[in-house]
This record gives C-alpha cells, structure tokens and sequence, in this order.
C-alpha cells in the first residue's frame, strides 16, 4: 500500500468535501481530477480510500462545526436572548460517515492485496 497515495487521497477529498460546501459546483474542479487520478493509479483502492475518507471527513467537519458554532451562540446575558437554531444536518453526518466507511473498506481491501502481493 502506497501511504503517500492515501494521505494525498485524504488531503484533496477533505479540501474537496470542505469546498463542496463552500462553493458548491466549483468543488467538481478538486473532486473531477482527484477521481481521474485515484483511477489512473495503480494501487487504485488506496487512492481512491483515501480521497473518499477525506470527502466524507471535511463535509461531516465542516457540518460538526456549523452545529457547534450555532451552539456556541445562544446564551442569556443581560436580559438579551441570543439564539440559533440550525436545521437538522444528521442526513448529511450520516452520508459523511457512510464515505468514511466506504473508504475504510476500500483502505482495508489496498491492505489485503498489498499484503499478497509482497508476500
């Protein structure tokens, strides 16, 4: 397994899943040549692993942050209510968390067939 495949893998796919939210379609311009890349590689599972590990780590970030930020905001002081209620984001937690699954098992599976080759 090449490690700096997968760590490259999750550095663009967290900057990719972070933009995706931040600029919406644009993100295609990170996410398209990453997944060109992941499938040109010849470890494939290990490129592609990381970069959906990444994906699924910088959106479900980026949604744990704005739910903690909206948090950090309401309080009482002075007889002035602040308050924030932000909408239900758990659909897209668990979309994130079912990319970071689908890119362990993928990170397992450049495991198991590194493991035979070498041995």
């Amino acid at each position: 397994m090449r490690l700096t495949h997968w760590l490259l893998g999750i550095v663009l796919g967290a900057f990719a899943g972070g933009f995706a939210l931040e600029a919406g379609i644009l993100a295609l311009l990170l996410v398209v040549p990453g997944l060109v890349w992941a499938a040109r590689e010849p470890t494939r599972p290990v490129g592609l692993a990381g970069l959906l590990v990444g994906v699924g780590v910088g959106a479900g970030g980026l949604f744990a942050l704005a739910d903690a930020r909206c948090a950090a905001f309401n309080h009482v002081a002075d007889g002035i209510v602040r308050s924030c209620t932000s909408p239900d984001a758990t659909p897209y937690l668990v979309v994130a968390l079912g990319l970071v699954g689908v890119g362990a098992s993928l990170t397992l599976v450049g495991l198991r067939r590194t493991s035979r080759t070498t041995s």
